[in-house]
């Protein structure tokens, strides 16, 4: 029997559970510090969960009124192609639509977005991180 999926939203969600997250998707380590920034510095943060187990999560930087970035978005590999990935951005994209959304995708992931109503963007331009 397979459990429903409970998607909540708020920050209030374990850097330590991201962080393992991380390590079972395609995502790049990071300390748990910068994980827990991420998370605090979020206007929004949906997760989903199978029980006590976190197999996705996604957060947005926004104004609130016009702009918002889309990041982070990862589910479980072993909870893929079940709706969770899709789940999540409409919660984070639901009842905002003034609100311009723009995000980084791998080429592989681009035709997910596409089939939630995002396009390419030719006019888009970006400074790479300073270290």
């Amino acid at each position: 029997m397979t459990r429903e999926i409970d998607y909540r939203e708020g920050s209030d969600v374990d850097p330590d559970a991201v962080v393992a997250l991380r390590a079972r998707t395609e995502f790049p380590p990071i300390p748990r510090a910068t994980v827990a920034a991420q998370i605090s510095g979020a206007r929004w943060v949906v997760t989903a969960w199978d029980g006590p187990h976190l197999v996705g999560f996604a957060r947005a930087i926004s104004d609130g009124v016009t702009n918002g970035y889309i990041s982070s978005v990862m589910v479980d590999p072993g909870y893929q192609r079940r709706g969770i990935g899709r789940g999540m951005i409409r919660r984070l994209v639901t009842a905002r639509d003034g609100i311009r959304w723009v995000l980084h995708t791998r080429p592989e992931a681009a035709d997910f977005y596409r089939g939630l109503g995002f396009e390419d963007a030719p006019d888009m331009m970006w400074r790479d991180r300073r270290t």
